[in-house]
């Protein structure tokens, strides 16, 4: 799936926290059995469970109010023609409203399309394209500037985007079509003479494989770059976003959810596998569906537009708070649970949904690190056990956490909970840090 950004959360994080003992019983309650609430199946829906993640603009920052669509293109690039055709269709649909109005997005233009000259690099580093837009923008090259405009460049098959490595720079860089499918950020350009230079987002769109690949990253960096637009300081990502950033991250409970690929609109979806792409009757082409606070307030899916069926999902019940300081984040407080290295806790998982799922659905848990990052060396430093692995709303599992191995960040490991059900699949992030 398209990803905006690579996003290392708490790399560099270290955690302590005192852990709050869970509930045992005395010799004498051996005949009573284990302490264990499994609730049951329950038509009351959805059936208590903790509250979702809500995307917030903790900096406070700007979002577009007029979005406008500018293109950048390269020579001769074969899809010029659909993908104006597809800014059109995004514009006149209310997929854009749909994604984007609740965090005071406006309507989106299209404002047309910018053809270069110049053959395309074949390699091109993020810094680099950085310099690049502001240069053209300074110089009229991109007509006059807008501030409400997402430049939107594309770059042709055959050539290679490179950004940092997310977990050292030692490891030297990552590639676009391997690390990445795309992302935006912004930059600064002196319009006229005098004031202070304005600064300006952008798209940057690597030809990875077919149009519909492209046109779902195009989706989900439109609705960040227009959530988000002023992601970064002089283009540097961190955990915490630019000085003027807006919708960057979920809230501070939820803060874990960012390890999943980053914390965006589009970001906090991804997880949720193939359903996350649709293709609207009125676009015809594949858009991504992004995240809504509304909805997830209401324990609906999530990422909308909506999808056919009931929406399901297994919550753990996280019933501690942590502090994190580091030098990437400062202080962070978020939901937790504290566990020793070499020790064990079980932890209670909800199962809810918004309607009749017609059954029930299987829940696994896995490391997060090692499963998104684990290209980068990082191994799992957690085991899972389960009660059960399947339910349905008002239900509760049991989880348990063993902690194996060494943190590679310092104390913190974090897990998730992926619920499946067919084709349907959706994720729940918890984090657990060692005394």
């Amino acid at each position: 799936m398209p990803a905006s950004r690579l996003t290392l959360l708490f790399v560099l994080a270290a955690c302590g926290n005192s852990q709050a003992t869970p509930d045992g019983g005395s010799d004498a309650d051996v005949d009573a059995g284990p302490d264990v609430d499994n609730g049951q199946v329950s038509t009351n829906y959805p059936a208590p469970h903790p509250a979702m993640p809500q995307l917030v603009n903790a900096a406070k920052g700007p979002v577009l109010t007029t979005p406008k669509i500018v293109y950048v293109f390269y020579p001769n690039y074969t899809n010029e023609a659909a993908l104006q055709q597809f800014a059109k269709d995004v514009a006149a649909s209310p997929y854009w409203t749909t994604t984007t109005s609740e965090y005071g997005v406006g309507a989106l233009t299209y404002s047309g399309s910018i053809d270069l000259t110049d053959a395309p690099p074949q390699t091109i580093s993020q810094q680099d394209v950085q310099a690049w837009v502001s240069q053209e923008l300074s110089s009229g090259a991109f007509g006059t500037p807008d501030p409400q405009a997402i430049y939107t460049i594309v770059y042709p098959m055959g050539t290679t985007i490179t950004q940092p490595n997310p977990v050292s720079p030692l490891l030297g860089t990552v590639n676009s079509c391997t690390a990445f499918y795309g992302y935006h950020d912004n930059t600064t350009a002196q319009i006229g003479d005098a004031g202070s230079p304005t600064s300006f987002a952008y798209a940057v769109i690597p030809t990875c494989s077919g149009l519909s690949s492209v046109t779902e990253t195009l989706s989900h960096e439109w609705i960040e770059a227009s959530t988000d637009p002023l992601v970064t300081t002089s283009g540097t990502f961190t955990l915490t976003g630019g000085a003027n950033a807006a919708f960057y991250g979920p809230d501070q409970d939820h803060a874990v959810w960012a390890l999943l690929g980053g914390g965006e609109a589009g970001d906090l979806c991804g997880p949720e596998g193939i359903l996350t792409g649709i293709t609207p009757t009125d676009i015809k082409r594949l858009v991504q569906r992004t995240w809504s606070n509304s909805a997830a307030a209401a324990s609906h899916d999530p990422c909308v537009p909506e999808i056919t069926g009931a929406f399901f999902d297994s919550a753990p019940v996280l019933d501690e708070t942590v502090s994190f300081t580091s030098q990437l984040t400062g202080t962070v407080t978020s939901k937790g649970v504290t566990i020793a290295k070499g020790a064990s806790r079980t932890i209670e998982v909800d199962l809810f949904s918004d309607g009749d799922t017609g059954g029930p659905w299987t829940v696994s848990a896995s490391d997060v690190l090692s499963t998104y990052y684990g290209g980068y060396g990082l191994k799992p430093t957690m085991t899972f056990d389960w009660d059960r692995t399947t339910g349905q709303n008002g239900e509760k599992l049991h989880l348990t956490i063993t902690v194996t191995g060494d943190s590679p960040i310092a104390g913190a490991h974090a897990f998730m909970i992926k619920s499946q059900l067919g084709p349907r699949i959706t994720v729940w992030p918890g984090l657990v840090v060692e005394p």
